[in-house]
């Protein structure tokens, strides 16, 4: 499944090349922030399985109000 991260990955030079000087500080952020939503860049925390005990650390999600995720 292909995730918002990748599509930004893909497409942001491009997309800032043609729209950075219309762009608000806050969509920069935004941006930014779905860039390395649950990414390997992003804050991980521990996860826990109740039935078998396996733990695992999760990637967190970017938290923008706009994400997706």
């Amino acid at each position: 499944m292909i995730t918002l991260a990748d599509v930004i990955a893909r497409h942001e030079a491009a997309y800032l090349a043609q729209y950075r000087h219309t762009m608000l500080p806050s969509q920069g952020q935004a941006l930014a922030a779905m860039k390395s939503c649950r990414t390997a860049l992003a804050p991980k925390m521990l996860a826990r399985c109740t039935a078998c005990d396996e733990r695992r650390l999760v990637p967190h999600s970017c938290g923008h109000r706009n994400c997706p995720h």
